[in-house]
């Protein structure tokens, strides 16, 4: 109870605050609670059996849809796991993350998945995309997001990205996106039992067998009306709707409504900008060339 209590007052914070300084405050300041909680449940030996589950990926490969499933009240109230704020994981993964949490939007390379120390069983999902997509994706997010970032970088990114015509637009996000092709370049041929590689286009075509791989995986055991439910509400449509009436806005969201893809948008210099990028990482990752 008191999980789900602490979860919905952040899903709150996070709505209701809009300043970027003090958003961060807000998401330390439940960092640090979890941490408490965490070392608490340990002392008491009443960490569930699996101690963290962390949804790794890229932006834009699926992290928001992957938090919500484990947001859904259902499944928070398997793992009993608190769902930590994102913040910039890939500071200091050495430190480690609070016990008894979901960690959402583990941006990192897998050297720096391998640096987080673990003295529990851990579960892994890991979320990748078309490259190619991934780029299209941030491009369309960076001209249409309207809220501060209170970051220059990211400010100065979106105004050049916005005045650039569409073709140099994606060009220039080739080169926004490179830092992060590169990290899902050092998981493409990860095996490990704690980790469950999904690719966002299977994930769209069966959403319903995705979920039952994820929580088989995490060994969620949710089942019949239930796992339903957890299907049907975790549904992209669904989450869509959801985003769209917290946002107030479509384009605000997280789920883009036009959804043209590399294939509608790309040239000949596009597809050339992403093999320099990181040569031959369409191909490793199982997408078909240009």
């Amino acid at each position: 109870m008191a999980s789900a209590v602490g979860t919905r007052a952040r899903m709150w914070a996070t709505r209701a605050v809009q300043w970027d300084p003090a958003r961060n405050q807000l998401k330390r300041g439940a960092y640090q609670a979890a941490k408490v909680r965490g070392r608490l449940l340990e002392a008491r030996g009443r960490l569930p059996e699996i101690a963290n589950i962390y949804a790794a990926s890229s932006p834009k490969a699926g992290s928001q849809w992957v938090k919500a499933l484990f947001d859904h009240p259902l499944v928070r109230r398997e793992t009993r796991l608190f769902t930590v704020p994102q913040l910039d994981f890939q500071s200091h993964p050495e430190r480690g993350f609070p016990l008894a949490s979901f960690v959402p939007g583990l941006y990192v390379s897998y050297d720096e998945y391998l640096r987080i120390p673990h003295r529990h069983p851990h579960r892994v999902v890991y979320m990748f995309r078309d490259p190619r997509d991934i780029v299209v994706s941030g491009y369309f997010s960076s001209i249409g997001n309207h809220r501060d970032t209170q970051v220059p970088e990211i400010e100065e990114g979106r105004r050049i990205m916005r005045e650039l015509p569409l073709d140099e637009g994606l060009l220039y996000a080739v080169g926004a996106a490179t830092t992060r092709l590169r990290e899902m370049a050092t998981w493409s041929d990860v095996v490990r039992p704690e980790v469950l590689k999904l690719k966002l286009e299977e994930v769209g075509a069966d959403e319903a067998t995705a979920i039952r791989q994820i929580l088989d995986h995490c060994e969620i055991g949710l089942a019949g009306a239930e796992l339903d439910q957890v299907i049907r509400e975790c549904s992209r449509e669904q989450l869509q709707a959801k985003d769209i009436a917290a946002h107030g806005d479509a384009e605000k969201g997280h789920y883009r409504v036009d959804r043209k893809t590399y294939r509608e948008l790309f040239g000949p210099e596009h597809h050339a900008a992403v093999a320099e990028a990181v040569p031959g990482l369409v191909e490793r990752l199982g997408y078909p060339p240009a």
